[in-house]
């Protein structure tokens, strides 16, 4: 009998007992949704809070008096209760409660809450009831080695809060945990000021109804993706402002300007008609990696987001799901390469790539025994080479998602190449910058990395309309819009041409995840495979400006055609509610 009780006494709590069992039945939930080492990492942060949780529950059953025993018992009930909300949260919307879920009462109207209030039920009800068949006992005296315990399990716990992320609300991140994470979430929201857009129970419902739960609709037609092994690796290169006119692919003027993207082109999959959704690089890159629209740009007052600026300490009310974080899920692992190391490299840290690598890493392991001082901005030619030599390292059994930046095609930027008389230096540095991607094709193609490598070349958006613009191609708008190239190869693709008929660039991310097979995870995409139709991917905006496209044109607010003028409204109504997401949070 006396044996029995002892082994009583061991077990854990009633109430971390049922904890326990809620958390595997979510683990078993988000399997499909999480590589096993995130989910492992959760898992682990999960024990560890039961763990401590059961430890200060025996801690407060200590006292012989019943109302002091009561009174310390208030405190792990609390802590239990925030757990199992916590887990609630993860299981109703993906992630763990964000800060904009406190920061207005009227919350609990607008989400059902039937759910936490049964298993807040249950987790009491089996904690006291613990608590009440529990009978205080006079504790042998034991040795250190229970101390020691709990002391490494509580420095093991306070390891991983280190760097610990902020709730995004909509998927769990590695490093959160259910209570320490609330912890962050609460002091978040008491240092916020009154938000100025939306309140924060809209900005809820203005996520729900952006929300989805697969990445794209329709299957990749199986004609198109002939050849393309299981599991690619992916490289996407995001050439700085580049236009598809400037490619005799897609009906340039001017022969020979760009042969090497050409001949690619010639062996890959093109699309065609394919328009920017945003400029300029902030929103370009953080557009078409998340499919959406945002008012975050680069400093400038006048809002088209030509700039940069630091986004290191922004907390946004509503995070965005990225590809990389879709893609982690596959067992992926992501870099991000940049010629550059500013302001833009903190935004690229914000969107889920295991690794950012830019002028400073790439100049210290590839570039660095270049004779001079280290340069403020690496050419395309090092960029491109430093990400070929980093990627040519990765273990063979561990694809890679891969994405890189330029600089030199930047706009007003002179190219070393000339092209015919080299009077027009924006057809100078779009030839210098073919040069030099031709030369990464080139060593690309003898690699090993060829044999299973998906190669995307496009533009993080087009081409600036500057006068050197217009005198290179008097098609070129007013405005910073315009087709952008869209190739995809890999060894072995059958050439065709896909006509897009004005959609534009928020679709990138679901058709490479279509293409690859991505499907399940919850995001906030706005745009859809470019084999699916799709509300909003015809309809460009750029801070206050709106720019609809079709098969035939683009066309500026005063030109939309009338019988697409209520698609047109109806869409610059949408994209800003979307856009409210965006709010950055006014942290004190």
């Amino acid at each position: 009998m006396h044996e029995s009780s002892n082994i009583r006494r061991r077990l854990p709590g009633w109430g971390t007992c049922l904890a326990a069992l809620v958390t595997l039945a979510l683990l078993l939930r988000m399997r499909p949704f999480y590589a096993a080492t995130d989910l492992l990492a959760f898992a682990a942060t999960c024990t560890l809070e039961l763990v401590l949780l059961d430890v200060l529950t025996r801690l407060c059953l200590k006292p012989r008096r019943r109302p002091l025993r009561l009174a310390a018992l208030l405190a792990p009930a609390l802590i239990g209760c925030i757990y199992m909300a916590q887990l609630y949260s993860v299981w109703i919307s993906g992630g763990l409660i964000p800060p904009i879920a406190l920061a207005n009462q009227e919350v609990t109207g607008l989400i059902s809450f039937t759910g936490i209030y049964w298993l807040w039920t249950a987790f009491l009800a089996a904690f006291f009831a613990h608590a009440a068949f529990h009978r205080p006992q006079v504790a042998p005296r034991r040795s250190a080695t229970a101390a020691v315990g709990i002391g490494a399990v509580a420095l093991l716990y306070a390891a991983t809060l280190v760097n610990q992320p902020l709730a995004r609300g909509i998927v769990v991140t590695r490093g959160e945990a259910p209570v320490s994470s609330f912890a962050r979430t609460l002091s978040t929201y008491l240092g916020m000021d009154a938000p100025e857009q939306l309140s924060a129970a809209e900005l809820i419902k203005v996520r729900t109804e952006f929300l989805r739960r697969t990445t794209y609709g329709d299957e990749f037609p199986a004609a198109y993706k002939q050849g393309l092994p299981a599991r690619p690796n992916v490289i996407v290169i995001f050439t700085e402002g580049m236009s598809a006119r400037w490619m005799e692919t897609y009906g340039g003027f001017h022969p020979g300007l760009m042969p090497n993207l050409d001949r690619l082109a010639g062996e890959s999959l093109v699309f065609r008609n394919y328009y920017n959704h945003t400029a300029a690089t902030f929103r370009g890159l953080r557009g078409q990696l998340t499919s959406g629209h945002q008012e975050m740009d680069g400093y400038n007052e006048e809002g088209t987001g030509i700039g940069q600026r630091d986004v290191s300490q922004d907390i946004n009310a509503v995070s965005r799901v990225s590809i990389p974080d879709v893609l982690r899920s596959q067992r992926y692992h992501s870099m991000f390469f940049l010629s550059q190391q500013e302001y833009i490299n903190n935004m690229i840290e914000t969107l889920g790539f295991d690794r950012t690598l830019g002028r400073d890493y790439l100049y210290e392991h590839y570039t660095g025994n270049a004779p001079g001082a280290r340069p403020k901005v690496l050419s395309d030619a090092d960029l491109f080479s430093a990400m070929l030599g980093e990627l040519e390292k990765q273990p063979v059994d561990h694809p890679f998602f891969a994405a890189a930046y330029n600089f030199q095609t930047h706009a007003f930027l002179e190219g070393d190449a000339k092209y015919g008389d080299g009077g027009n230096r924006l057809l100078n540095r779009f030839h210098s910058y073919d040069r030099d991607i031709g030369r990464f094709i080139e060593r690309f193609k003898a690699s090993r990395l060829h044999e299973n490598t998906l190669l995307v070349i496009t533009s993080d958006h087009s081409t600036y309309p500057s006068p050197n613009a217009i005198k290179a191609d008097p098609r070129v708008q007013g405005y910073f819009v315009d087709t952008i190239p869209l190739l995809m190869y890999w060894n072995g693709a059958k050439h065709s041409v896909v006509d897009v008929a004005g959609k534009n660039s928020l679709d990138l991310a679901p058709t490479l995840l279509s293409l690859l097979e991505a499907r399940k995870s919850r995001n906030l995409f706005l745009g859809c495979s470019l084999f699916e139709a799709c509300a909003f991917d015809r309809i460009s905006n750029i801070g206050g400006e709106y720019i609809l496209t079709d098969a035939d044109r683009s066309y500026s607010d005063y030109y939309v055609p009338p019988e697409q003028r209520s698609y047109y409204e109806d869409g610059k109504r949408l994209i800003e509610r979307y856009k409210s997401m965006d709010l950055v949070l006014d942290v004190h």
